[in-house]
């Protein structure tokens, strides 16, 4: 599917460049991301993934993007050119639901600076980096957030479809959510904020600071509390307390220790859910469940 052939005979009606100089530039569970070669991207999301439909991921993305209108400054996110549904009838794509057409974002990728960090200040710093861009996106996207209709709260609508996929856990599921009830949700959340989705424009440096970090991969944007935000501490690759640091540092709501404790047995079982599915391979669903009784034994 990555053969440049393959997509040039497949998508040839839609509004793009010349498909044969594309190059497969990244992917994960929802798609795959390319390089048009002039300074834009094709993202192709599948039907099915993770946790939930591509049609939510393609329409959330695009959703998003559209509101961000490019984000700039120190925090920054793609420009949405187009997008549209993959043609039918061309077999060999039957498995994308949407396109969406984006400007590349410059930078290296959090997971690959944390990954070649010599030593823990320069992983604290990658982390703290992070978490501060992170309060500056809630600074922004406020603001653009008034200007539209709400966003939904894929919370809620998360932990019902893990509860469906991991039956056993529904009543955990209920009490995380009953923990977030509590807090006033921020109207915008990119949702999703892990090591991939995090591009360091200048790449690792001692600036702790948000300044040029773009964030990618938008489809689980959404209204929720804070804490969200910063669900994915312990997995990152960095000290999951520097992240936060970061975030109050740059003028971050201090989080809630409960809600934020909240977030984190989200993430868990999220992660035990997308074992379940057996749609990333890489996976252990008995390391998964594991780690998500350590997580909802923290929760209290």
């Amino acid at each position: 599917m990555s053969s440049p052939h393959i997509i040039a005979q497949t998508l040839t009606a839609t509004p793009l460049p010349d498909a044969s100089r594309w190059c497969r530039i990244g992917g994960g569970v929802w798609g795959d991301v390319f390089d048009l070669g002039d300074g834009t991207a094709l993202k192709l999301v599948r039907h099915t993934g993770g946790i939930g439909s591509g049609v939510t991921i393609f329409d959330g993305e695009v959703q998003a993007l559209a509101r961000l209108n490019g984000l700039g400054g120190d925090v920054r996110t793609a420009r949405l050119v187009a997008s549209g549904l993959v043609p039918q009838g061309r077999h060999q794509l039957a498995h994308y639901y949407g396109w969406i057409r984006m400007s590349i974002l410059p930078g290296v990728r959090a997971s690959a600076a944390l990954a070649d960090a010599t030593d823990e200040q320069a992983r604290n710093s990658i982390m703290q980096r992070i978490g501060a861009a992170a309060a500056q996106f809630q600074m922004l996207s406020i603001a653009i957030a008034a200007r539209h209709a709400p966003l939904p709260n894929l919370t809620h609508v998360r932990l019902a479809q893990i509860a469906e996929i991991v039956p056993d856990m529904a009543a955990a599921c209920a009490e995380v959510e009953a923990v977030f009830a509590s807090g006033a949700p921020h109207p915008f959340l990119h949702g999703d904020i892990n090591a991939g989705n995090v591009l360091l424009a200048d790449g690792p440096s001692a600036d702790t600071g948000p300044h040029g970090v773009g964030f990618v991969d938008l489809g689980e944007a959404q209204a929720g509390c804070i804490e969200v935000e910063l669900r994915h501490a312990h997995d990152l690759g960095g000290p999951p307390q520097a992240l936060i640091d970061g975030y109050c540092a740059a003028g971050g709501p201090p989080p809630d220790p409960h809600r934020l404790a909240a977030a984190f047995a989200l993430n868990a079982l999220g992660t035990l859910a997308i074992a379940t599915l057996g749609t990333v391979k890489e996976l252990d669903a008995d390391a998964a469940r594991d780690r998500a009784k350590e997580a909802l034994k923290a929760l209290g």
